[in-house]
């Protein structure tokens, strides 16, 4: 701990570079070098024990600026939207022709297929829910709409933010809210999303879990410093220092953290190409500021404890929907693997059967199957036949006829064995029945 104690306090005896008051500058990266610009000049250094100094010539109308990094360039945001300037090649440019729109701040910024945008923010006594684009061929912001079948999140500032590949990810944040007494105060969002830059649909994602800390309602406080860090958002609040990775559904608690993160810090900004962090400290007894530079492991330490982030949607309607299929499904394929009985092979295929009979022998086959599963007996079936003949001569056409009607029904319902069975009466054994098997 003793070294980094003096590697503190080292860092502010520099004498190449001078004390700033608060709001006189504003400060942020590019490429390896750290860029700090007040009202006349720019000081640049990689790790803060050197500095070059040149004169922008630049009239500031402010110094709330944020930075977004795009390829071999640096885009710089006012506050609240609006106005934007390039630095490139140790340049300033302004690059549009809007005006400062005052409805964007503590909205997330970020660079998508080159173009700047700005997703929620509040301003002009409103948060919003909108995301815009700077155009830069007629140097004007558009709003980017939404899927006209897409729920969209609610609107909200103070928001965490992750762009992945085409996926914008959005976690929490706060809006207003107006009690019954008409006192205005803030809600904390628990909800997350995700954006399809492609498709332009949301999706949502689940509720976030914000109760691992005893801050977790401070999170979204204005005095909370967020800044990028490896893909995700580190924040620091209240003496916990958290990196939020939505895409990933985790959230790491820093557990080791360097002290001076909660001592008076107005800035702090990452600088991938070095692995180093600036801090803007401030100096309480002249009420100014001065840079301290540490390293991640310096600054947060390697002890983490790891947490989920949200607990993700499940889908109700659409769980119901894909069950109730699923029964549906199983019971077509109980259906099909069950193995039909004769009766309803021969009633579903009555009309086919028919053509291949007589009428005398299939009233007999109709009377079977009303009977069924009740056998007939023969004195009911002899009707069916010229009451002329003798008993014997009708039994023997009874006999020859439901011979021929086993034939048909053994094709119909491939059956190996006799589908028309014999038997004797219950109650009187010398009666014989037929019955379908």
């Amino acid at each position: 701990m003793m070294p980094l104690v003096i590697a503190f306090f080292l860092s502010f005896v520099s004498p190449s570079y001078s004390e700033l008051p608060s709001g006189s500058f504003f400060s942020f990266h590019s490429k390896e070098f750290f860029y700090t610009v007040d009202s006349d000049s720019v000081f640049v250094t990689k790790n803060g024990k050197s500095y070059d100094t040149w004169a922008h010539k630049m009239d500031w109308p402010h110094f709330d600026f944020d930075a977004i990094h795009r390829p071999n360039e640096t885009i710089l945001v006012t506050k609240g939207g609006g106005v934007l300037y390039r630095f490139k090649d140790n340049a300033f440019e302004r690059l549009d022709k809007s005006f400062e729109h005052r409805n964007k701040f503590k909205s997330f910024d970020f660079t998508f297929d080159n173009k700047i945008h700005s997703f929620g923010g509040y301003g002009l006594f409103m948060t919003n829910p909108n995301l815009t684009f700077f155009n830069e061929l007629n140097q004007e912001w558009s709003e980017f709409f939404y899927h006209p079948d897409s729920k969209i999140p609610a609107p909200r500032q103070r928001i965490f933010g992750q762009l992945e590949d085409s996926f914008l990810y959005v976690a929490g944040g706060t809006n207003k809210r107006v009690n019954e007494q008409l006192e205005l105060s803030y809600n904390v969002l628990k909800d997350v999303w995700k954006l399809d830059l492609n498709t332009h649909f949301w999706t949502y994602l689940g509720k976030a879990d914000f109760d691992f800390s005893d801050n977790s309602s401070n999170l979204f406080l204005p005095s909370t410093l967020k800044v990028s860090y490896n893909s995700g958002t580190l924040a620091i609040c209240r003496g916990e220092v958290f990196l939020f990775d939505i895409k990933n559904n985790v959230i790491k608690k820093f557990m080791d953290v360097n002290p001076i993160l909660f001592e008076s810090i107005d800035r702090i900004d990452f600088n991938p190409s070095t692995n180093l962090f600036m801090i803007s400290k401030l100096k309480h007894n002249s009420q100014s500021y001065r840079f301290v530079f540490m390293t991640p492991l310096e600054l947060l330490g390697s002890s983490t404890n790891e947490y989920q982030l949200y607990q993700k949607d499940i889908q109700y309607g659409l769980y119901i929907l894909l069950s109730l299929f699923l029964m549906i499904a199983l019971f077509f394929v109980y259906l099909k693997i069950q193995p039909k009985s004769n009766y309803s092979i021969i009633v579903k295929r009555s009309n086919n059967i028919r053509k291949e009979l007589s009428s005398e022998d299939f009233s007999v086959l109709e009377l079977l199957l009303k009977e069924h599963p009740t056998a007939v007996d023969f004195p009911s079936i002899l009707t069916f036949f010229e009451p002329n003949l003798s008993y014997e001569s009708r039994v023997k056409k009874l006999r020859l006829s439901i011979h021929r009607i086993d034939k048909v029904l053994s094709i119909y319902t491939k059956s190996k064995g006799a589908v028309l069975k014999f038997r004797q009466n219950k109650n009187d054994r010398r009666i014989k029945e037929v019955f379908l098997n």
